[in-house]
């Protein structure tokens, strides 16, 4: 009876034993998956998926087929694909609004403080810069859509070129290639800045400086402030072809 009882005992160990085995293998065997995309370019997500790879794994562009061909684990895979289904969804609209301010120092003493800027804008800009006045030189509000290269006017004195990423989850938004320009006396297009890449938070100001120094009198500032896709706010525009 004990002889008996004991046999069964170790024939349900073994059993579980194997079980984990073949688990813990199939969780690490590689795997094949090829992920047509419907709405979004492939060759744009393989920079989401490469941090994601296990050692071994690798991933492979078609273009012909709009396809990534993944090869990695099981676990991998569970991990990329929830990233893939994400990333594959229709452009979304991107609305932003940006202000062009001259921000200066006071000259007298005690400072005076002016701006005709909201409320919330000024503060947030007297907390990041010395300055006591902030005056809006131009201000719009930019549509254009994820993964739009996008040139604007800006009341015919500036323009703004940028190439429009794609909104995270969290709502951010990476603007690559932002080039500034400003209208000279002659008419001519002159470069101000440029910004390799520009992050931007959802309802958060990004304000681009642009001063000979810290410590100058003046300062030219570029405020982005990324809104909703579905924002009712509409300010005068002019997107140039």
């Amino acid at each position: 009876m004990i002889a008996s009882c004991l046999a069964s005992v170790l024939t349900v160990l073994f059993l579980a034993g194997g079980l984990a085995a073949h688990a813990q293998g199939t969780a690490n065997d590689l795997a094949l998956h090829a992920y047509a995309f419907k709405y979004r370019q492939a060759s744009e997500a393989v920079r989401l998926v490469y941090p994601l790879l296990s050692q071994g794994g690798t991933v492979e562009l078609q273009p012909a087929t709009n396809t990534l061909v993944i090869r990695d684990t099981n676990t991998a895979l569970n991990r990329i694909l929830p990233v893939l289904h994400t990333f594959d969804h229709p452009l979304r609209p991107v609305v932003m609004d940006l202000y062009i301010v001259r921000a200066s120092r006071s000259q007298v003493s005690p400072p005076v403080a002016r701006s005709n800027l909201p409320d919330t804008l000024t503060r947030k800009l007297r907390a990041l810069f010395t300055y006591d006045s902030f005056e809006v030189q131009a201000q719009t509000q930019l549509s254009s859509i994820e993964g739009q290269s996008v040139t604007y006017a800006v009341a015919d004195d500036y323009r703004v070129t940028f190439r429009n990423g794609a909104l995270s989850p969290d709502q951010q938004l990476s603007l690559a290639d932002v080039h500034i320009l400003r209208r000279t006396n002659r008419r001519a297009m002159v470069p101000l800045a440029y910004y390799s890449t520009v992050n931007l938070r959802l309802d958060q100001p990004t304000t681009l400086g642009l001063a000979k120094s810290e410590a100058s009198p003046e300062a030219l500032l570029f405020v982005l402030i990324l809104r909703s896709g579905d924002s009712n706010l509409h300010r005068q525009q002019r997107a140039e072809p």
